[in-house]
Formats: C-alpha cells, sequence, structure tokens
C-alpha cells in the first residue's frame, strides 16, 4: 500500500511539473505573438518610429557633459564632443555645425555669468534609431542657476542628444521655468 502511496505521489508531482512547462511555454508564445502583432498608428512618424535601447555609455558621455558644465569644466567638454556641434536652444536660436572649439568659447562666455549651476536628473535614455541606424540620449533634469548678483532662475528642461562616433554631435533642449510651490493652506 505504502509503495501504490509513493508512485502516486511521484506520478502526481511529474505531472504537475509537465504542466508548469507547457503553462511556460504558452505563456512565451503568447507574448511573442503580441510583440509581432502590428500597432495601426494614426500618424506616420516623420523621422523613425523604430527605436530600441541604446547603449548605456552614450548616456553616461551626455551626464559627463552636464557634470563639466555644472562643476564649470567647460574646456574639458572639448573631449566629448564632435569635430562639428549643433545645438537648438529652447528660445529658439541655433548654434549651427560649428566646430567644438567655436561651441566650447561661446559656452564659456556664457558660463562666466553664472555664479553657480545645480543640475539634477528626473531620468535618461539611450535610444537607437533602429532604420535610421543613429544614437540618441533623452533627459529629463531640473537646472539652478544663480547668476552673479545672486539671482536664481530654475527650469525643467529635456533635451535629446545625437551621437556619433560615441561623441555628442548636436543636441536640442526644451524647458519650462519652475515656479514655486503655492503657500500652504491656512490653518483654521
Amino acid at each position: 500500500m505504502k509503495r501504490l502511496l509513493i508512485a502516486l505521489v511521484a506520478a502526481a508531482f511529474l505531472f504537475a511539473c509537465n504542466n508548469e512547462k507547457k503553462t511556460d511555454e504558452s505563456a512565451g508564445k503568447a507574448e511573442e505573438k503580441k510583440e509581432t502583432a502590428a500597432i495601426a498608428y494614426p500618424y506616420k512618424a516623420v523621422y523613425s518610429s523604430d527605436f530600441s535601447m541604446g547603449d548605456a555609455n552614450h548616456a553616461k558621455t551626455v551626464l559627463d557633459l552636464y557634470k563639466m558644465w555644472e562643476e564649470n569644466k567647460v574646456d574639458e567638454m572639448k573631449t566629448l564632443l564632435a569635430d562639428s556641434v549643433s545645438i537648438d536652444f529652447p528660445d529658439g536660436n541655433k548654434f549651427n555645425d560649428n566646430t567644438a572649439d567655436s561651441m566650447i568659447n561661446f559656452a564659456k562666455q556664457f558660463r562666466k555669468t553664472l555664479a553657480s549651476v545645480k543640475l539634477t536628473f528626473d531620468g535618461w535614455m539611450p535610444v537607437h534609431a533602429n532604420d535610421a541606424k543613429e544614437d540618441f540620449v533623452l533627459v529629463w533634469y531640473r537646472e539652478y542657476q544663480t547668476d552673479m548678483k545672486g539671482k536664481v532662475d530654475s527650469v525643467r528642461g529635456h533635451a535629446y542628444f545625437q551621437i556619433k562616433n560615441n561623441r555628442v554631435r548636436s543636441w536640442s533642449e526644451f524647458q519650462q521655468k519652475l515656479t514655486p510651490p503655492p503657500p500652504p493652506p491656512a490653518k483654521k
């Protein structure tokens, strides 16, 4: 009787293991079908809608660039820049296809007007445009600038950086002013 009970328990155990495996296989097939199913978007992307995660080292390059800006090490930024650099600023001004040296000189002139810069980051993400074979880094940040007279200005920003040959080739910035939080409600 004990042998029969042990045989039944062993058979039930094997049967349970086989069911789990089939469940896992069928779950994997369902996920596979979801990934390959085409989504009909209401618009067609002008540039690309075929992105994948990019190289994390590209994100580090961009964050290193920001750190150099924050620490007023503008001359060191040149090592992270391509030979030709373009920038689209949030106010609509552009710095188009100039040498890295001219961009460094431009940045130094502006940085001289600031006593300090403090940056915090909400997030970043390196991406690769599969069809265009190009790399970008997206960042979301908050920047707090203090000018030479002590006036503090703060913005929430988003930027995307184009990376070519592991160097920053261009970037576009989008910003909105951070407003102080409203005062707490009056206590009754």
